[in-house]
């Protein structure tokens, strides 16, 4: 396995992350917002599913790492 997939996947969950924590502060501030509330969370909860699914990735890869033998091709 190549940490491709893994780096791609910090990547998606870091910025969805950021985008929502950034879009719920302008709201919780009272800004004008061009996105809802409820868009903002759902970015951050996407972004900490996205989260998840890249440390799944990166303990993949560092098991194959480890053990080249056990890869599954």
């Amino acid at each position: 396995m190549t940490r491709g997939p893994a780096i791609w996947a910090t990547v998606v969950a870091l910025a969805l992350v950021n985008v929502g924590l950034a879009m719920v502060i302008v709201a919780a501030i009272g800004a004008p917002s061009f996105a809802p509330l409820w868009l903002s969370i759902a970015l951050l909860g996407v972004g900490v599913v996205a989260g998840v699914g890249a440390i799944t990735l990166w303990r993949a890869y560092l098991q194959s790492a480890r053990d080249p033998s056990s890869t599954d091709h």
